[in-house]
């Protein structure tokens, strides 16, 4: 019951979104040629698959906004937010469908890492974020080697629990509570818990819903100030949308169909590979 509240609410959400986003594309969608359109709809379709996998997109898409010059700098963080917002909503509701997850660790990591983005927003945002992604960078790669060293054998480390209890899920809260914050200053949290959760003892597949929810719950939050303003690619937002829900659907096939295993190396790759951004961008013009 209390799950299809949940479902229900980012469903409505999303709705929202999609006819918000729909209504400033009829109105106002820039002409383009039809390379430029066939590039959108197949960066929403690449770009979203990979972000269910764990990636990310705002960072490669951002960059190839700005080397194929298709979308305006100043337009380009409207663009991202109000283009990825229903692509993450139908990746919280297919991972909340297809993946179980105990409802009081659930419940505990969306409610802290609500007041995380609300609260500890203010607190993340007087840091300088430089700092922050030199730290979450090392941390991920002491992170990457942790689970490494459990695949082989080495260390007691992972698990298949869908769920969390006593101190463990105290701890899953704070962190989750810490990086709804650092969300807020534009460090991705699809790495960090997929990591929390895989080193708390959990299948590395839980961390799918979770994250997903948080993530819709920032950039669905944040698109309504620029659908406000309309201050975002009309057309490059929509295409991504659109075509990424067919990403996020081709990404969830192969998600829910691999072996854990798998799942504990692509963890691993994913950690891997956003530690090595935040460290570029953590040390770069020093």
């Amino acid at each position: 019951m209390l799950l299809t509240i949940i479902k229900s609410i980012i469903g409505v959400f999303a709705a929202v979104q999609a006819g918000l986003l729909s209504k400033m594309f009829i109105k106002g969608r820039e002409p383009v040629d039809k390379k430029t359109n066939a590039l959108f709809w197949g960066m929403g379709v690449i770009m979203n698959f990979f972000d269910y996998l764990g990636v990310g997109s705002f960072a490669p898409t951002l960059a190839i906004y700005r080397l194929t010059k298709t979308v305006d700098d100043d337009l380009i963080p409207g663009t991202l937010v109000t283009g990825c917002a229903l692509p993450v909503a139908i990746e919280a509701l297919v991972s909340l469908s297809v993946i179980d997850v105990e409802l009081t660790t659930l419940f505990s990591m969306y409610g802290t890492g609500i007041l995380g983005a609300f609260i500890g927003g203010k607190w993340a945002s007087k840091l300088e974020v430089k700092t922050i992604q030199r730290f979450m960078g090392f941390a991920l790669i002491i992170a990457a080697a942790i689970m490494l060293l459990g695949k082989l054998n080495l260390m007691p480390v992972g698990g298949d629990a869908i769920g969390l209890h006593g101190t463990k899920l105290v701890i899953a809260a704070v962190g989750s509570f810490i990086l709804a914050a650092l969300l807020t200053v534009g460090i991705g949290n699809y790495a960090p818990t997929m990591v929390l959760v895989y080193l708390l003892g959990m299948s590395p597949a839980v961390s799918f819903p979770i994250m997903m929810g948080l993530g819709f719950l920032g950039v669905g939050s944040g698109s309504f100030p620029y659908f406000k303003s309309e201050r975002f690619h009309k057309r490059a937002s929509f295409a991504f949308a659109m075509g990424g829900i067919f990403g996020v659907l081709a990404a969830v096939f192969i998600i829910v169909n691999m072996p854990i295993s798998a799942l504990q190396w692509l963890v691993i790759a994913v950690c891997c590979y956003t530690s090595v951004t935040l460290l570029r961008d953590g040390f770069k013009n020093i």
